[in-house]
């Protein structure tokens, strides 16, 4: 089987069980280092929850997420207006950057919005930029994913655990989650260098979890500054804008209140 993303040949890596009852045989390339399962058939299984029990740190990672966010438009990515977060889950991530004064909206094909409710992204809107925060390890397709991605902003900014370097065999690294079932693709650096060449996009990242895929190169000084959560905490302070808290309120008001309204025809 050849690489999903750079199309060289791909040699056996090992195998997990996973989900408890179905066999997995891992993949990696021999080019780029991308690791994936050859066929992750149970993902339907999978994705019958959204989102882990086991993720105890979603919470603290999507703080995190909005501070270094909210640092990256302030001081490198600016001039961004409407952006979407891909995979929004509960719509956390969507909320936090809302009350730092960012315009952020949801999409989410798995998960119900219970956090962003109002902020849905119309399916054809264009925008700014696009988050993608643990997806893109969960792409059965990620050429396919990436270039979905990339028709709904011209910038990206992810987030996946990079292999460390030699990479970990199936089962000894924690990133494998094997009992969840949701992660299939394992990035290197070289690996979404493959993705951006083929998109036409220039890679940074902080060398570890958070990289950016844009036109123009992002400092990766900062990525790797903003790498420490007190650090990104500190910088999304100073980054924040005006809370958008109390306008969506009235604007949410003000559609509950035209929805109720009885039509004037009848």
């Amino acid at each position: 089987m050849d690489c999903k993303l750079c199309e060289q040949p791909a040699e056996g890596f090992g195998s997990l069980v996973v989900l408890g009852r179905h066999h997995a045989e891992y993949r990696r390339c021999r080019s780029c280092g991308y690791v994936f399962v050859a066929d992750p058939h149970w993902l339907q299984e999978a994705y019958a929850r959204a989102i882990s029990g086991l993720d105890t740190g979603i919470v603290t990672r999507h703080l995190w997420l909005a501070d270094a966010s909210a640092a990256l438009l302030r001081f490198s990515l600016r001039n961004v207006g409407p952006a979407l977060d891909y995979g929004g889950g509960t719509g956390l991530f969507v909320r936090l950057m809302r009350d730092r004064g960012f315009d952020f909206h949801w999409r989410d094909r798995y998960s119900p919005s219970l956090l962003a409710i109002g902020f849905e992204a119309p399916p054809a809107q264009r925008f700014d930029l696009v988050t993608c925060f643990e997806v893109i390890e969960r792409l059965p397709d990620p050429m396919a994913g990436f270039a979905d991605l990339a028709a709904l902003a011209p910038t990206m900014l992810v987030s996946t655990e990079l292999l460390p370097e030699p990479a970990p065999r199936p089962g000894d690294w924690w990133y494998y989650a094997a009992e969840t079932g949701h992660h299939i693709g394992f990035f290197t650096r070289a690996a979404l260098a493959v993705v951006g060449e083929r998109l036409g996009l220039r890679v940074s990242s902080n060398g570890r979890n958070l990289h950016v895929l844009s036109p123009e190169t992002v400092s990766e000084p900062l990525l790797r500054w903003l790498r420490k959560p007190r650090r990104a905490a500190l910088l999304g302070r100073l980054a924040r804008g005006r809370a958008r808290a109390h306008a969506d309120s009235a604007l949410l008001l003000a559609r509950l209140r035209a929805q109720q309204s009885p039509d004037p025809s009848q």
